[in-house]
């Protein structure tokens, strides 16, 4: 019987709190502030959430972002003078070209270590040869 009681006193109670009629609609909910409110307004009008991403590029999370795209072709066109300029040697050119393709290949813009290790070992080296 007590049950009974309490779950009575708790119904009467939330009646009480939510009275029909008092709810607030969802522009008051967002604002915080009763219809009536008679106050400035700061807010323009436009809601940020419609506009979408505002950095340049693509959608963040389609992937689409064109600064990707720009920095690999930088890097490219970076790595294509250091080979005319004879910077790199053709270890290093086969290395650096085994290591985009494991990139390109698998999606992974930053390899782990144990992944350039693997890199390493698919290119013929072992321990010994590099002593």
């Amino acid at each position: 019987m007590a049950d009974d009681e309490l779950i009575e006193t708790l119904r009467q109670t939330l009646e009480e709190v939510h009275k029909p009629g008092e709810r607030r609609n969802g522009a008051e909910r967002r604002s915080n502030r009763p219809s009536n409110y008679s106050g400035s307004e700061r807010r323009n009008g436009v809601d940020r959430r419609v506009l979408g991403d505002r950095r340049a590029g693509g959608d963040r999370r389609t992937g689409t972002d064109r600064r990707h795209a720009l920095r690999r072709q930088e890097d490219a066109v970076a790595f294509q003078k250091r080979v005319e300029e004879g910077d790199l040697t053709l270890e290093e050119i086969e290395f650096v070209r085994a290591v985009d393709r494991y990139k390109r290949k698998f999606n992974r813009p930053f390899p782990t270590w144990s992944e350039i290790l693997a890199i390493v070992k698919e290119l013929g080296y072992t321990k010994d040869s590099l002593s």
